[in-house]
């Protein structure tokens, strides 16, 4: 999309870190991922086995508002590092009131197939992990 911006951008599509081997460069990478959804787990974001197909790593992302729409479930969105701002707006059902969602340093589940997109954000460097589904 010509409205995106992102330092970096990298999907890994939903395998085992085993299937790749612990010499594959994304190896450690998938670890924390799996990591992160134990935790999303074990604090009641998400369902143990939460159901995705990818997994969107980026690197300082700026977006319009958009919607993702070839998701067929909701999210699981992460953002990391020391940086101020840069929440995820969300509109709510009917267009008539937005969700402010702090993801740094903390999981949130959100349905990307609504109207949504990140505020400004400054400081540092913001990284983010979106598990998402496209595959019923």
């Amino acid at each position: 999309r010509p409205t995106l911006q992102s330092e970096g951008y990298l999907v890994l599509t939903r395998r085992s870190p085993d299937a790749y081997g612990t010499r594959h460069p994304h190896y450690q990478l998938r670890l924390l991922c799996d990591e992160v959804l134990r935790f999303a787990a074990a604090h009641g974001v998400c369902d143990p086995g939460f159901e995705h197909s990818a997994i969107a790593l980026t690197r300082n992302f700026r977006g319009s508002p958009h919607i993702d729409t070839f998701d067929v479930a909701e999210q699981l969105a992460v953002g990391l590092g020391e940086y101020e701002g840069g929440e995820l707006v969300v509109e709510e059902e009917g267009g008539d009131a937005l969700a402010v969602v702090e993801t740094r340093n903390a999981v949130a589940r959100v349905d990307g197939r609504r109207v949504h997109w990140v505020r400004a954000f400054s400081g540092g460097d913001r990284f983010s992990l979106i598990f998402y589904c496209t595959e019923d």
